[in-house]
């Protein structure tokens, strides 16, 4: 499974996460509360004491990472924000070493071929 989306609302913690299966799961303090199939706008319902919550994920044009899920509190729109895009990124970071040692190799190529050159008999 894959998190999508981490949301504190009332300390309870919302969880929007990706089955392998291709189901989507809105986890409340980590028990699942709304599951169903995957698609562009799906929107889960589900309460919590006396209030009701429906979580929707907007176009993906909308906006970033921080934006991608709309939730709204009996109707009204209420602003949270996305604590998995707060995280920092590894991503990068691999990207930039494995960039570091592709260009050493390929340097380290050339220079020893530079100063050790084969001589052909």
């Amino acid at each position: 499974m894959s998190k999508r989306a981490l949301y504190y609302i009332d300390n309870h913690k919302i969880e929007v996460v990706h089955t392998f299966f291709g189901k989507e799961k809105i986890l409340l303090n980590g028990r699942t509360v709304s599951k169903k199939v995957f698609e562009v706008g799906v929107e889960h319902l589900f309460t919590i004491g006396e209030n009701r919550y429906r979580i929707a994920q907007r176009d993906i044009s909308y906006g970033e990472k921080l934006n991608r899920f709309e939730i709204r509190k009996n109707g009204s729109p209420i602003s949270l924000v996305n604590r998995l895009s707060r995280r920092p990124s590894h991503q990068m970071f691999i990207m930039v070493v494995l960039c570091g040692l592709g260009t050493g190799f390929i340097l380290g190529v050339v220079l020893y071929k530079m100063l050790w050159p084969t001589s052909g008999v």
